[in-house]
């Protein structure tokens, strides 16, 4: 018994007819013909009958479809299975990731996974996390990295991956008086603030003040604060990561926060139905050895 007969009798139940089935197979009708009659002598019953110029599956048919159906299904998958082997070395990666994980934690750690993995080919999309959500509704991207604060689709699994702090970003050469009034109370009203105008969890800090400048760029807001005197809400991470050298700006805690609320997490998040391919696995595997953070 081979698959080619097993396909047949399927095609002849959806069908009914061996010019339609051998059309499908891009086959000859008699080739056909010749398959059935194959199978119903190796089965040693009538499997096909003719009625009213339409073939039927007979009573032992239709007791073989169910087998045949899984039979050619489990052959689908372990072609499947071996197709993928060659994923770990020829495999993509689509990854979407919030402005924060995507500017100052995942360049990084995708390049170490680079070089682990050389030949997987990697795209990685900064988007807002509803637009995250979105892609990871339609199954477009394989892994999203989205902070704690973002409520999750139900279909997801979220593992913290990475942990932060929300503080203020000052000038690296911020004069001692400045210094000094950043401990105290009216310190929102006392400085030229400037805000991230992107959605992230630095939002919930930064609808404390009323900015004199909104910038969609983390760097763009960094290099604004390194220059003068303003100050602007920031991620630690965007400062602690920082390989230039001498640092432009200085990160420190926001005086007035609440230590639970200034600490969150970022997660990686997936569909926790979806079987993984080898690549996929792969990387996931290297996400919860590593992490985000060195």
């Amino acid at each position: 018994m081979n698959i080619l007969k097993l396909r047949i009798l399927m095609l002849i139940d959806k069908f009914h007819k061996a010019t339609d089935v051998a059309e499908v197979l891009q086959v000859k009708q008699p080739t056909v013909s010749f398959h059935m009659k194959s199978l119903e002598k190796e089965m040693g019953v009538s499997l096909f009958s003719l009625q009213q110029g339409r073939i039927m599956l007979t009573e032992a048919g239709k007791k073989l479809l169910p087998y045949a159906k899984q039979i050619i299904s489990l052959e689908q998958e372990a072609r499947q299975a071996v197709d993928e082997l060659t994923e770990e070395s020829q495999g993509q990666l689509h990854l979407s990731a919030e402005s924060i994980s995507g500017t100052y934690l995942l360049p990084a750690f995708i390049a170490k996974f680079a070089q682990r993995y050389p030949e997987c080919r990697i795209q990685l999309e900064i988007q807002s996390p509803d637009a995250i959500k979105q892609l990871l509704k339609q199954g477009e991207i394989d892994f999203a990295f989205l902070d704690d604060r973002e409520s999750l689709p139900e279909y997801t699994v979220a593992e913290p991956v990475a942990s932060d702090r929300i503080g203020v970003i000052r000038s690296a050469s911020a004069h001692a008086s400045t210094s000094a009034e950043l401990d105290g109370p009216d310190m929102l009203d006392k400085h030229t603030w400037v805000k991230y105008s992107g959605s992230s969890v630095i939002d919930l800090y930064s609808s404390l003040v009323k900015p004199h400048l909104e910038i969609n760029s983390w760097e763009a807001v960094k290099q604004v604060v390194s220059g003068g005197e303003a100050l602007a809400f920031f991620p630690a991470c965007g400062v602690h990561n920082d390989d230039d050298g001498v640092p432009s700006v200085e990160w420190l805690p926001y005086p007035e926060a609440d230590s639970k609320k200034s600490h969150y997490q970022i997660n990686i998040v997936y569909p926790h139905e979806t079987p993984l391919s080898i690549m996929q696995q792969a990387f996931l595997d290297f996400t919860r050895q590593e992490g985000l953070r060195d």
